[in-house]
């Protein structure tokens, strides 16, 4: 099983314009990386509801929760390293203090901002985003989660991380997929071990399961393309089932989607977590395929460490 990836940035941009022409209240704030966020088919259309503030995100945050105020709702679209650390104080007291309805959108997430470097390879955003209180974290998975995820957020209230990698599968899911903010999804039920992944990741351990089988080892995939808020319960009943957990991340092990997993675990099932993402270092200056094998996101660390999981 082979998954094609694809710029994410038509899918963002497409169904905001799709937004726009039935809610006059949306609108775009950009720091001049229209051609990386995809937003520019928003500005041809509705130049009066687009504001590119310039190199400057923490005007962009500022700018997006003044909107906020006055009843629009904004989408505010940077690299997620720029949003969540060089305008992480306008986040914590613009959005998430005031608790406003500001939609932040971080593009070009984790490992997937390629050769721009490893100053730009958002590591630590989630970490960030979901020790604010008020805060969302959203991270989809494919193009039809991301344009799911994007419509959602249009109409929930409150202040919404959505951390958006800069490649991502078509569509990974059934048909009748349906994301609904706070939700875990079971992607295959399992025995043994218990894979959760999110976002960029989740193709990655949906590519592990067929290699995990002829093993003999049956693995359960719990995809969460929410963050927080997060009902714990499928990922207790999994813990309670299985010999332990694999968490996949394109982020740091630390805050992220494994100290999730390890929290909930830790409060009402204590299980074996075992986490694979970037280890206590910075991305590198190389393509995104280079830097997931060297950080262990591939199939073959996975089926290591379900192996060292229980000792086969």
């Amino acid at each position: 099983m082979n998954f094609e990836l694809f710029p994410t940035k038509d899918t963002y941009g497409n169904t905001l314009v799709e937004l726009g022409e039935h809610n006059p209240d949306i609108f775009v704030v950009e720091a001049d990386l229209m051609k990386a966020s995809g937003s520019r088919p928003f500005m041809v259309k509705f130049p009066d509801r687009h504001i590119n503030v310039g190199i400057a995100e923490q005007n962009l945050v500022s700018v997006a929760a003044g909107l906020a105020v006055m009843n629009r709702i904004p989408f505010a679209c940077t690299f997620s390293n720029f949003m969540s650390q060089r305008a992480c104080d306008q986040v914590f007291l613009g959005a998430s203090y005031n608790n406003l309805n500001v939609k932040l959108v971080g593009c070009y997430s984790g490992l997937s901002s390629e050769r721009n470097g490893g100053t730009h390879a958002s590591i630590i955003d989630i970490a960030i985003m979901r020790s604010l209180p008020n805060m969302k974290v959203l991270v989809p998975a494919d193009l039809n989660e991301l344009k799911q995820v994007i419509i959602n957020t249009s109409k929930d209230e409150g202040p919404t991380y959505i951390r958006m990698s800069r490649i991502l599968p078509e569509n990974i899911f059934a048909g009748d997929y349906k994301f609904e903010i706070g939700k875990p999804y079971v992607l295959k039920k399992g025995d043994d071990v218990t894979l959760i992944s999110t976002g960029l990741t989740t193709h990655i351990a949906l590519m592990a399961l067929e290699e995990l089988e002829k093993n003999g080892i049956s693995a359960e995939l719990i995809h969460m393309p929410t963050i927080k808020p997060v009902d714990p319960e499928t990922i207790i009943r999994s813990a309670g089932r299985t010999s332990g957990i694999i968490t996949i991340e394109n982020h740091s092990i630390y805050g992220g989607l494994g100290s999730l997993v390890s929290e909930i675990t830790s409060s009402y099932c204590p299980v074996k977590v075992l986490k694979i993402g970037i280890n206590d270092t910075f991305g590198l200056t190389a393509d995104l395929d280079f830097q997931l094998k060297h950080f262990g996101l591939s199939v073959e660390n996975i089926l290591a460490k379900a192996k060292e999981l229980l000792k086969v």
